[in-house]
């Protein structure tokens, strides 16, 4: 079973990085990311007259956000800035990818031969799974890899102060762990849409979809206060739990995501381990949700 499962990564491995779709989700991922982190530095030069020398000045934020940036910009906030923009633009690429790669198999008839080569569809799905984790821990490293470059730059163009310690570097993993943690729910449920509807199109259009309601559905946690009733039911939701973990992972690096967010009420969140347990739960049901359609439905040829 574990050779098979081997063999079969393997195989969608190759089928992944070979993929333009893959790499032109990473380019604009990447693009995004630097854009993010460029238009803060750029505030933040503005606010402090780097760019003219100290003569001329231009506030456009108050001083306790200016000095958030700032943290996000130098070491060790970097990391927590780009693990940020991992769980948000990221998670938008993660699902394309997802749907474009289970879905794929329906739209270009490849299943039916991967199939009848190794017929245990609950390992097929495993390997695409256990795939796109790998494809997504490589971005990730590569994104902080970039980061890491741009806070150098940031910190000596700007005269940020640089505060790395090798707390910090030891902390990367669980930062990491906890950044695909979070994308992990929507790159199954994008998965289960695609076999669902059979295409790429339902992948991308039932994981989009989802993940436009549920962060809709997050932002009334503030109605949490209203009673406590209605905050256990607001925190049966995904995006409530997802929050919890990102802001764990920005105060590991230092970071007060309420600073530039003024709508995230922390005190309305769920606790770390409710956000674990109701996270890994979604994630559970999304998986045997697929399992379940997999092992169910016939395969057809190319649609």
């Amino acid at each position: 079973m574990i050779a098979d499962l081997s063999n079969l990564i393997a195989a969608e491995w190759l089928k992944l990085s070979r993929r333009p779709m893959a790499w032109v989700l990473l380019a604009v991922f990447l693009s995004l990311m630097l854009l993010y982190l460029g238009t803060w530095a750029l505030i933040v030069a503005l606010h402090t007259g780097a760019l003219s020398g100290g003569a001329t000045r231009f506030q456009v934020l108050g001083d306790a956000q200016i000095a958030e940036l700032k943290r996000q910009l130098s070491f060790p906030g970097i990391f927590g800035a780009v693990l940020g923009q991992v769980n948000s633009t990221g998670g938008i690429c993660a699902i394309i990818l997802a749907a474009g790669f289970l879905g794929s198999d329906y739209s270009w008839g490849t299943l039916r031969i991967l199939l009848t080569r190794a017929p245990n569809r609950g390992a097929y799905l495993l390997a695409k799974l256990l795939t796109l984790l790998l494809g997504l821990l490589a971005a990730i490293l590569l994104s902080l890899l970039i980061g890491t470059l741009l806070g150098v730059i940031f910190s000596a163009t700007l005269g940020l102060p640089a505060q790395l310690s090798a707390r910090d570097v030891l902390a990367l993993p669980l930062g990491v762990l906890r950044a695909l943690f979070v994308m992990l729910p929507y790159v199954m449920l994008a998965m289960t849409s695609a076999i669902f509807g059979r295409s790429v199109l339902a992948g991308v259009g039932g994981g989009l979809i989802f993940l436009a309601l549920d962060v809709s559905a997050g932002s009334i946690n503030t109605l949490g206060a209203v009673h406590p009733l209605v905050g256990i039911l607001v925190n049966l939701l995904l995006q409530p739990n997802i929050n919890t973990v990102v802001v764990l992972n920005s105060q590991l690096f230092g970071l007060d995501q309420s600073v530039l967010a003024s709508s995230l009420d922390l005190s309305q969140l769920p606790s770390p381990a409710q956000a674990t347990l109701v996270i890994a739960t979604y994630c559970g049901l999304f998986f045997w949700s697929a399992y379940r359609m997999l092992l169910r439905r016939d395969v057809a040829g190319a649609n």
